[in-house]
């Protein structure tokens, strides 16, 4: 269960964000959106995340996976950027993701490193009737760039698709300081990820 502390700081991050969005624009700051639909995901994944037939998300998955983010061509991306991210060294990444999923939407994601728990995080989340996604709001996300901290805030729709590999659907705003100048962002990308190897 998140904190009250970082539910109340998530909300305050979505309320002030069009405010932020027209002082940066009329401060002359940098705003930029990425938006990645259904229809930019590759030929197979649309088969999977447009259908109805969604199983809970269970199991452990590889850490390596692919990222859709408006390329043409998926990127290399890791899943502990889903969960955890800012949580774990990207010099000592996770080897596994464990997720489980209870019927109400009770949520448990873990990192595995070396045999051993390396991060964990549990959120409430919601099941949507109409498609079996698994919502997550309000997912911790720390963001410290080189030029200063970025307040950021995270949703996630996550699914197995019939073909057993973990589909996630990220939706994210940062909002910072970048040499001195105010920069605001929001972006959804797709990410893909094959269960792991026994």
């Amino acid at each position: 269960m998140i904190p009250a502390s970082l539910r109340r700081r998530a909300w305050i991050y979505r309320a002030a964000l069009p405010l932020l969005l027209l002082l940066v624009f009329l401060a002359g700051g940098c705003v930029r959106f990425r938006y990645t639909g259904e229809e930019d995901l590759p030929a197979a994944w649309r088969t999977e995340v447009t259908g109805i037939a969604w199983r809970l998300p269970q199991g452990r998955f590889a850490s390596e996976g692919q990222l859709v983010a408006g390329e043409e061509k998926p990127t290399k991306v890791r899943l502990e950027e889903m969960f955890f991210r800012g949580q774990l060294r990207r010099s000592a990444p996770a080897d596994v993701i464990e997720l489980t999923t209870a019927g109400d939407g009770a949520f448990t994601a873990r990192a595995w490193r070396a045999g051993q728990v390396a991060a964990e995080l549990r959120l409430n989340g919601r099941i949507d009737p109409q498609t079996g996604w698994l919502e997550l709001s309000d997912v911790p996300a720390k963001e410290n760039q080189k030029f200063g901290p970025v307040a950021t805030s995270l949703s996630l729709r996550v699914g197995l698709g019939a073909d057993g590999a973990l589909y996630v659907r990220a939706h994210g705003t940062a909002a910072g300081v970048v040499l001195f100048v105010p920069a605001v962002g929001a972006s959804t990308v797709w990410g893909r990820w094959e269960p792991a190897r026994p």
